[in-house]
């Protein structure tokens, strides 16, 4: 069976290109076909967003008109399920149906299933996967008798998202679960993202989380005998993983053991084809690469670095958790989504304080978990809002409790780790810190989020880290909005001025007159186009 590398997503971080859900089933050829960006997946997402059910079918319809590929064989379409049959049931059966007609439409013409794959949440009870697994193949079978579909040999694989800290830090104790669950005896395929846990616990916790996840879940998999390619959720921003053509390198070497990255809207449109295509077949050249491993000791050391990233990162956060949730608000945007963060079941179960703190072997440690987690996001903004609008005030969240945690590690683990998690561990942290550096700002009259807090922990990082010069065309814009952010959350009035700013080569924006929103998006859009995301 066909492993693809380059999962095409609709995620909505790009900030130079709004996509409808009319123009996916385009995109979707784009990027799948021959002399497009040559991914070999597809992922249509249902979970929170306003995706039609009848894309599924429109996409597989559009691949086998207009181009040479089989859906199934050569290139993949799959759909990510609505997070909870409880809360959604009728969308979930409807998604269902719109897997099989996808299906239908594939059999009909080359007499394959056409798709493998439903990406679900995961969840501690295992029952979500097992009865949509259930679910869906009786439904399959139901369709397939009154269509004259022969569905006797045809199946799905379940393949679970493990989006959450306490999901990936276990990974080790429920994936023999899930291969016993669903009887799994040849391969699997998991999902491991790096977006909400970053959000909810921090930059440096998500990347030793997502590394763990890797090399505890290929121990698991040897162990059954089965073969194991997990898929790596990232974006082009380092806090959200940082694949680009330019870290392409770093990013395989730091996360071996992957086989199948995500190439979201971010990257597609933001860095462009030309770019993606090249980034895309270095992927495919080198991403067999021996999996990640790590000793008992090493292990333990990752977990308790953890905690303690995650605790100084909360801790800032809480500062100013009000004031980002505000600003998020004003963030355009770029897919059309049905559900926000809170309504959705998967992202209330990301933040169970139980299950993380059950994880966490220090008492003092977990007393101040308990503290900031409640503080620091009681109703958490969509990922890509959060980045976005710490990104536009001058604050990439990369440096959010870093410098504090390191100092923390050090005088709890010892310099002698803390050198090993810099150089060996995760060497990346400075080039991820040196990128971001370009678009901070720490100028309190300008930046509305920086603290003296906040401050003082950028001071420690400069100590040990090279920061670039702050791009300047950035500070004269994220100055403006921020004034104009001023005026929208605190009724304080700004003077408007003409303004025009290089964005890209032959770009220039202009910001002329409108409605204070309007202005507002414009800036914050324009804002991503410099930095190539825009969340």
């Amino acid at each position: 069976m066909k492993i693809p590398v380059a999962m095409a997503t609709q995620h909505p971080d790009s900030a130079s290109c709004k996509v409808t859900v009319s123009e996916e089933p385009n995109e979707a050829v784009e990027c799948c076909r021959r002399d497009g960006l040559g991914c070999d997946e597809y992922l249509v997402d249902y979970m929170g967003k306003l995706t039609p059910y009848h894309q599924i079918g429109i996409i597989i319809k559009k691949m086998i008109e207009e181009t040479d590929l089989v859906p199934g064989e050569d290139v993949y379409i799959t759909p990510r399920m609505v997070s909870s049959f409880r809360e959604e049931p009728f969308r979930q059966l409807m998604t269902t149906l719109a897997v099989v007609e996808g299906i239908y439409e594939c059999y009909k013409r080359f007499g394959v299933q056409g798709i493998h794959y439903i990406v679900q949440a995961f969840t501690s009870t295992l029952e979500d996967l097992r009865l949509c697994k259930e679910r869906s193949e009786s439904i399959l079978r139901l369709v397939g008798k009154h269509l004259k579909m022969d569905t006797a040999d045809m199946g799905f694989r379940m393949l679970p998202l493990f989006g959450g800290l306490a999901e990936q830090l276990s990974i080790d104790r429920y994936l023999p679960n899930l291969i016993e669950t669903l009887q799994v005896n040849d391969l699997i395929r998991i999902f491991i993202g790096k977006s909400e846990t970053a959000m909810l616990y921090g930059h440096m916790a998500s990347v030793l989380s997502c590394k763990l996840a890797i090399s505890e879940s290929y121990r698991v998999a040897q162990r059954y005998g089965v073969d194991l390619y997990p898929i790596l959720g990232v974006g082009a921003l380092p806090f959200r993983g940082h694949l680009t053509l330019e870290n392409v390198e770093n990013v395989l070497r730091e996360y071996k053991g992957a086989r199948t990255y995500t190439i979201q809207s971010g990257l597609r449109y933001d860095h462009g084809a030309d770019k993606t295509k090249r980034l895309i077949e270095r992927l495919k050249s080198g991403v067999n690469l021996k999996p990640l491993e790590y000793s008992e000791e090493d292990v333990k050391k990752m977990k308790r670095s953890i905690f303690i990233f995650a605790k100084n990162y909360l801790i800032e956060l809480s500062e100013v958790q009000d004031i980002v949730r505000k600003i998020s608000d004003y963030i355009p945007k770029q897919r059309e989504r049905l559900l926000d963060f809170e309504e959705v079941s998967y992202y209330r179960e990301l933040r169970n304080v139980k299950s993380i703190l059950s994880l966490c072997e220090d008492k003092t440690l977990r007393r101040h978990l308990v503290d900031f987690m409640e503080k620091a996001f009681k109703k958490p903004p969509r990922w890509f809002k959060f980045v976005a609008s710490l990104y536009t005030c001058g604050l990439p969240p990369e440096f959010l409790g870093t410098g504090k945690a390191l100092k923390e590690v050090k005088e709890t683990l010892g310099s002698g780790w803390v050198d090993r998690l810099v150089e060996d561990v995760y060497p990346s942290i400075r080039e991820d810190l040196k990128f971001a550096s370009r678009f901070l700002i720490t100028d309190p009259e300008s930046n509305i989020l920086l603290t003296d807090k906040i401050l003082e922990d950028i001071e420690l990082l400069k100590e040990n880290f090279e920061f670039e010069e702050l791009d300047e065309s950035y500070r004269i814009l994220s100055s403006v909005t921020s004034s104009y952010l001023k005026e929208a959350i605190y009724g304080k009035p700004t003077e408007r001025q003409r303004l025009a700013i290089l964005i890209s080569e032959g770009e220039i924006a202009e910001y002329l007159d409108g409605s204070l929103k309007d202005n507002l998006s414009r800036m914050i859009l324009d804002l991503g186009k410099i930095r190539k995301s825009l969340a």
